[in-house]
């Protein structure tokens, strides 16, 4: 069975990045949905997705806490 990342999206909306996060949560809910109806095709693909937005969200989401503390450290510094 797919894996829906609802866990996953959650903490990345309230942690992240919110726009990304948000549309995690609803490819994890279409997963979640899908596999209701026993739709395995459709489920694999919204997994797919909810995965990769969530990855993506994780990752912009480090990018831009290390940028603000670099700019900080900065300007705090110099």
């Amino acid at each position: 069975l797919p894996k829906d990342y609802m866990v996953e999206s959650v903490l990345v909306t309230v942690f992240c990045c919110l726009l990304t996060g948000v549309v995690a949560l609803i490819y994890s809910h279409e997963t979640r949905a899908a596999l209701g109806r026993g739709d395995m095709v459709q489920a694999n693909v919204a997994s797919k997705k909810a995965q990769s937005l969530v990855l993506f969200s994780l990752l912009f989401g480090l990018f831009a806490s290390i940028s603000w503390v670099i700019y900080v450290l900065v300007a705090l510094y110099l």
